[in-house]
């Protein structure tokens, strides 16, 4: 057996889809100073975090996790070389050092809230079930203040949207 325990565990999308929008209402109740207010995507991803905790209970929701096991996240660079980078996705929902690999977040705060090429291209691998990864879905959020956000979802290395 590999160092990455096998686990299953599944959940139906549509679940998971609703969980986080849960979370994300609670985030625009709680914490719209921050949407508001410019400050880091760090900090609204921590509160998103937070929240999403509170619906996936038993699973770990992390913030800039950089592990696949014990070896660190890497993807092939795609926006400025063909060298292999370090990835950090915002916020995780996963169990930890297993291949049980549930739900990836990347967060943009800005006017143009629109998926770029380099979030475009980590979401498709990290949920390519031929990949290293294998997130059950991925997400895009684009905020842009207390406006509704972009929301993009990503299945099986394609935006499913």
């Amino acid at each position: 057996m590999s160092w990455l325990t096998k686990k299953s565990t599944k959940i139906p999308e549509e679940d998971i889809k609703s969980r986080f929008f849960v979370a994300i209402d609670q985030l625009f109740k709680n914490d719209a100073f921050l949407l508001e207010n410019g400050v880091h995507e760090r900090s609204v991803a921590h509160k998103l975090a937070e929240y999403l905790q509170q619906q996936f209970l038993g699973w770990h929701v992390d913030c800039e996790y950089n592990r696949h096991g014990l070896g660190i996240k890497m993807l092939p660079r795609e926006c400025e070389s063909e060298h292999r980078e370090y990835v950090y996705p915002d916020v995780v929902v996963h169990h930890r050092n297993t291949d049980d690999n549930l739900l990836v977040i990347e967060i943009k705060l800005r006017k143009n809230k629109t998926v770029d090429e380099c979030d475009n291209a980590k979401l498709t691998a990290f949920t390519n079930q031929n990949g290293d990864y294998k997130y059950q879905l991925g997400l895009f959020i684009g905020f842009a203040g207390l406006n509704e956000p972009q929301i993009v979802w990503y299945k099986n290395g394609k935006v499913e949207n």
